[in-house]
């Protein structure tokens, strides 16, 4: 009970949009959105790049997150998947084995089949991770380029006249 409300409260915390102006460069880690090392929720994260360059990219973000989390759960899956499906069909080949030995073909042909079903199983989570590895890259790759459009805005740094900070809209 006391580790579910320390889990809550902190969960909660965040920074509303209202106090982002101003403040530090953003950093995304993952498909999170952080400023100052606080989180932000997802519809602040995509406040952030409403109007980014002239052009509201909050749209595009909430479109790579939602990659990234796909190819997050992709990859998981799949191995998930693999592994189980490798120890089934481990399973099913050891009983198929042992129902040849001892003549019960009734026993090996069902073992055969969980033997197969594991087979499937693990070929289809080794194509799902497969495809979740380039998903993830994809997206995080695009999620970093809206990251350094957003931080470029910014440009912090020093000037011919000294060290200046402009924001751009």
């Amino acid at each position: 009970m006391l580790f579910a409300l320390f889990g809550m409260s902190a969960m909660a915390q965040g920074v509303s949009t209202g106090d982002i102006a101003g403040k530090s460069p953003i950093d995304i880690r993952g498909s999170m959105v952080y400023v100052d090392d606080c989180r932000l929720s997802k519809h602040s994260a995509a406040a952030c790049f409403s109007s980014l360059g002239g052009v509201d990219r909050s749209a595009d973000y909430l479109k790579y997150r939602a990659g990234y989390k796909t190819g997050l759960g992709l990859t998981i899956g799949g191995a998930s998947l693999a592994v189980v499906g490798a120890g089934t069909a481990f399973v099913g080949f050891v009983k198929a084995l042992q129902g040849a030995f001892d003549n019960n073909d009734h026993n090996s042909a069902g073992a055969e089949a969980v033997m197969y079903i594991g087979a499937g199983s693990c070929v289809i989570g080794a194509a799902c991770f497969l495809a979740g590895i380039p998903t993830i890259c994809v997206y995080k790759t695009r999620l970093n380029r809206l990251e350094k459009a957003y931080n470029a805005s910014l440009q912090i740094g020093a000037g011919g006249n000294g060290v200046s900070m402009a924001i751009c809209f």
